[in-house]
């Protein structure tokens, strides 16, 4: 009989597959660097949120998820791949936790460009307008800020483990060879 929670991506986001829950991989030591990017930038950048969205990130965002669901199709031919059975077999949580990571990835990207959406159709200033409540606005801008850093480490980690297991698949084929 096969074990149904292992199809339940947030039942794995909250208390992982063997090793530490998925949030772990967005809610870890790096935290503080983007808590620091986000108040750097929220003080730096002194043009609402609408004219961020529109000039810089949404573009940006569109790039990051692009590239992330491009190198994602390449990780899930790599996983499919034989070869690599034995890699996913010796990690803790095993062939689901490759895959929820990546999944965990989109889902941080997909959820910067739908927060930045928002703020392109100014949903944040009109709702938290720049003099009235300042505070307000710039915990936004912040949270906004932060999560944009996020992403873009998310982005550059799906890159960077497909590329690991590229050079893993032809470190194994050169092994099996000899």
């Amino acid at each position: 009989m096969v074990d149904k929670s292992i199809y339940n991506y947030w039942l794995w986001f909250i208390k992982g597959s063997g090793g530490n829950p998925g949030y772990w991989r967005i809610i870890n030591r790096w935290i503080i660097f983007h808590i620091f990017v986000g108040f750097c930038l929220t003080y730096l950048v002194k043009i609402d949120l609408t004219s961020c969205a529109n000039t810089v990130i949404l573009p940006l965002a569109a790039i990051f998820v692009g590239l992330s669901f491009a190198w994602v199709g390449n990780a899930q031919a790599l996983l499919q791949s034989e070869r690599m059975e034995p890699i996913y077999k010796r990690k803790k949580g095993g062939f689901i936790e490759y895959l929820y990571t990546f999944q965990t990835a989109i889902l941080v990207l997909l959820t910067s460009l739908v927060l930045w959406g928002l703020a392109g159709l100014q949903v944040f200033d009109k709702t938290w307008p720049t003099t009235a409540n300042q505070d307000s606005y710039n915990l936004i801008k912040f949270l906004l800020f932060a999560n944009s850093s996020i992403a873009l480490r998310e982005c550059w980690h799906v890159v960077l483990a497909v590329q690991w297991m590229l050079i893993t698949q032809d470190e194994l084929k050169k092994h099996n060879k000899n």
